[in-house]
This record gives structure tokens, sequence and C-alpha cells, in this order.
């Protein structure tokens, strides 16, 4: 797929009328962008580490008196994404602060955010946290949330290529000129990453495609926006070859796996201490994937009952590809996320447009 192809741009949640910009559009400059986020919504409103437990080994004195049950809802189905709740329940670390979890799987069409903020769950884990900001200033905002938290400290979004005269050498957004390139909802987002690296608008076309692969075996596409341990499973089980490029090295990076409460969940310090409870079982779930990957292997594939074709050496696959970012890179503490990171990557989709109703002086 050699020819010049038009590109068609993806705005799915672009606000129509005279008064928003298109999503997409640049509308300032970096420094602009970022004293007007750190003025208008700096991450301190909507982020805390407050229950990040500290110290090596956080175990609780005692469960709670009377058992509280916690409905999570989560970021995907029932599959090895979840490992470290998996490894929270298995392992007893909810018994031992007296929670008890219900799971609720995400998946197509849900959107956890949402119902927490509608109080039917306790607890959000949202996929992507480029989609928080966004959700606290759409024109129909959710309020009353804040992020306590996230599993992943790095976007893992990469374009993946099963293309032969594509492997073997360091890819570049260059590459993906005069191609196609299928991506779920995320390419929303694409337009920034296209400015940044020069890409005119009829230099690529975008489809949308499912969480698989398959566009790239049936030949509708030659690149595919996946993830850098899920997808890639998949085409080296079915023994293609593989290159790609990380999303984070040329447009914005972003929390994955992004934990969210309530604010009235954490004002009371009952249901704070509950809240705590939660991070902390979930902390040590967290460090367990870290420090035992084999049993969570394992576990994952025992609980993963969206995947039922999941083997063991599946989970592990993504446990060594994902650890980069459970770890982070700067020696942070597991879970915790730093605030300059919401505010530079918030300045970003505020620069494109995808933050309308913040009006900058």
């Amino acid at each position: 797929m050699k020819q010049m192809i038009i590109f068609a741009a993806v705005s799915a949640f672009a606000l129509s009328g005279p008064a928003f910009a298109e999503e997409g559009t640049k509308l300032m400059d970096d420094a602009a962008a970022l004293a007007c986020i750190q003025k208008k919504l700096p991450a301190s409103s909507y982020v805390t580490n407050d229950l990040i437990p500290q110290g090596d080994n956080p175990v609780p004195d005692g469960p709670l008196a009377s058992p509280v049950k916690l409905k999570v809802g989560l970021p995907w189905v029932l599959n090895d994404e979840n490992a470290p709740f998996y490894n929270a329940i298995e392992q007893g670390f909810f018994r031992d602060e007296g929670i008890e979890v219900e799971l609720v799987p995400g998946g197509p069409g849900k959107n956890h955010l949402q119902t927490l903020a509608g109080g039917a769950v306790d607890v959000a884990v949202l996929a992507g946290g480029q989609l928080v900001a966004p959700a606290l200033t759409s024109p129909t905002p959710i309020t009353g949330v804040k992020v306590v938290g996230s599993l992943l400290k790095g976007a893992p979004a990469m374009f993946i290529t099963i293309d032969k005269d594509l492997q073997g050498r360091k890819l570049t957004p260059e590459d993906l000129k005069g191609r196609v390139v299928a991506g779920p909802p995320f390419t929303r987002f694409f337009p920034i990453m296209f400015d940044r690296a020069g890409i005119k608008p009829d230099e690529v076309k975008i489809v949308n495609a499912g969480p698989d692969p398959s566009v790239l075996y049936a030949g509708a596409a030659d690149f595919y926006l996946g993830w850098v341990f899920n997808q890639p499973r998949d085409i080296e089980a079915k023994g293609y070859a593989w290159n790609g490029f990380m999303w984070r090295d040329y447009a914005f990076d972003a929390y994955t796996d992004v934990i969210i409460m309530r604010d009235e969940m954490l004002s009371d310090p009952a249901r704070q201490d509950v809240a705590k409870r939660f991070m902390r079982a979930t902390y040590r779930g967290t460090q367990y994937l870290l420090d035992h990957a084999e049993q969570s292997a394992e576990t994952a594939v025992k609980y993963s009952a969206d995947a039922p074709n999941m083997k063991k050496e599946d989970a592990l696959f993504r446990f060594s590809r994902q650890e980069f970012l459970v770890r982070g890179e700067k020696g942070e503490r597991l879970l915790a996320t730093d605030e300059g990171f919401w505010d530079r990557n918030n300045a970003m989709l505020l620069q494109y447009g995808y933050m309308p109703t913040i009006k900058c002086d």
C-alpha cells in the first residue's frame, strides 16, 4: 500500500458549533498552554498520592471491624491487564484489610469514569489518563472525582507493522506517510502526533479497527496502533515478525490504567481509611506481580474469564513487556503519579483543542 491516500480526520468526540475549535487544531504554543493549564486546571486540584502507602512492606495492623464491599470498574474485560487486583484477591491482601472487592469488567461501550461519577462503582480504573482532563472540562463535565494512582507510569501505545519492507530498522512517524493506519478510538488524538512530526493531512489514511491486529494479516492496513505487550503477542503467536515505534516518543505520554475515586470517598476519615486500605492492597498486588511473575501469571489465567484461551506464557509475555511502565523510569513509588507530568500532558491536549471549555487569558 505505497500509494498516496487521503487522511480522514477522526474526531468522534469533537464538539460542534462555532464556540469551539476543531479537535486537533493547534491553538497556542507549548509555553502558553502549560501556563494556562497550571492556572485553570492544575493537577493538584484532581490528583493525589496521599493514599499510596509508604515503606517497603505496607502490611495492615489488622482488618476493619466490619468488612466493606467495594465495586471496582476495570479498564477492560477480565484478562491479564488486571493482574494486580487478581493478586490482591488471591493472596488475601484485600482480606487482610477487611475489604471485599467485586471486579466489574470494562470493555467496548463501557466508561467506568461515568459509572463512578454516577455511583455505580466505588473505584474506576481508566485505561487512558489522557481522557481525564477532557472529561473534567467537557460541556457536561464529570465532577467530584480524584486520581489516586496509576498502574502504569506511561503510555504503552505503539504503531505496529508486519510489512516485510519495514523490519529490522528504526521506524519513525515518517514511515506512516502514504500508508493506511488502523486503530481503536485513540485515533482521536492522531492529529497531535501528525502535526508535531510534520505529516500533512493528505499523507496518511486512518481507519477504525477492533482490539486485535487482524487488519494487518488481511492486508487492510499497514500499521496498527496497539499496546506494546498485547498485539505483538498475537502477532508473534501467528508467526509474523513485527516492528514499530512508541506513541509517547513522538506525541505525548499518558498514565495508563489510572485509579480514580470520588471526592466523598476521601473526605470522611472513616471512608478515607477504606480508600487507603484499598490502595495498600493494590500496591501489594502490584509488588507481588513484579516479585512473583510466574505465580501472578497462573493467577491471571485463573481469573481471566473473558480470555478463556489465555495461557501462562501469554501472561508472562505481557508482564515482561510492561515492567518498565509498572516500575517507572525515574524511581517513583509504585502507583504514584507526578503532577508535573499531568500538567505537561494536559497542556498538549489544551494546545490542540481537546479541552475547548478552558479559556486562556
